[in-house]
């Protein structure tokens, strides 16, 4: 599975739901940053994201 095709999954995933609002917009900036950035500024943002994601619900 390549990186972008995983964000939307997880973007996919946690839908509009207003606690996962921080990750969706982190989400959308890592995806942004595999476009025109770099890949630390992905990698950075995306791992900002996951925070967020088990912050709002812990596995």
């Amino acid at each position: 599975m390549r990186i972008n095709e995983a964000v939307a999954e997880a973007l996919d995933a946690i839908g509009d739901d207003a606690d996962y609002e921080t990750a969706r917009r982190l989400l959308g900036e890592a995806e942004k940053a595999l476009g025109s950035g770099t890949t630390t500024e992905a990698a950075e943002l995306l791992n900002q994201a996951i925070t967020e994601i088990n912050e709002v619900c812990p596995l």
